[in-house]
């Protein structure tokens, strides 16, 4: 199970990149000159460490999104039992998966442990829209994270954010931090909070 969460995210992170690649431009060329940071790089460099960075962290919130569902911590929007009543009330879900993901993000931010964690940043230029959420929504519905523990979910996004032996480290200090990538890769600092 965990090779195929894995190859999904994988598949997620290369259509976010393809979908977004040339977008936001203008902004992104702000962001580098505005704070100076990484300012070696090449600027083609910059913009495809800044959007695979915005591709990782969705990857990281969607993680946490269907693990806080699955563990009844959050109330089911996202995952089989939550698109289960939506597709009951609502004929036509599928085409405002967007909507559901805003709705699930929305509920993380009133658990207090992950305030800070789904707290919007410069990375969250590049939404999610309803072709992306559909594509990982309907990926992720298909594996029950009630009976994983907080380093599956760790193990996980490892194995999808440095997979790329050249990139995935340099990422971690790339640019500003990502709350939900930074949080994921130290969750052991925050075990205590952790829905068991």
């Amino acid at each position: 199970m965990i090779s195929r969460i894995v190859s999904d995210l994988k598949k997620f992170v290369d259509f976010f990149i393809v979908k977004y690649k040339y977008e936001q431009r203008g902004i992104l060329k702000r962001y580098r000159l505005k704070s100076g940071l990484n300012k070696t790089l090449d600027e083609e460099l910059w913009y495809s460490l800044f959007i695979k960075k915005a591709a990782y962290n969705y990857c990281a919130k969607f993680l946490l999104l269907k693990f806080y569902e699955d563990k009844g911590r959050i109330a089911s929007k996202i995952n089989k039992k939550g698109l289960e009543k939506w597709h009951d009330l609502v004929s036509n879900i599928s085409e405002h998966y967007e909507k559901l993901y805003g709705l699930a993000e929305m509920d993380m931010l009133q658990v207090e442990e992950m305030k800070n964690v789904f707290r919007k940043t410069d990375y969250d230029i590049y939404e999610i829209d309803d072709e992306l959420a559909e594509f990982i929504i309907e990926k992720l519905k298909e594996y029950d994270f009630r009976e994983l523990d907080y380093q599956v979910i760790v193990n996980i996004f490892t194995a999808i954010y440095m997979s790329d032996k050249e990139i995935g480290p340099r990422l971690q200090y790339f640019y500003k931090p990502a709350n939900t990538i930074d949080y994921i890769l130290d969750i052991e600092k925050y075990e205590k909070d952790i829905v068991k």
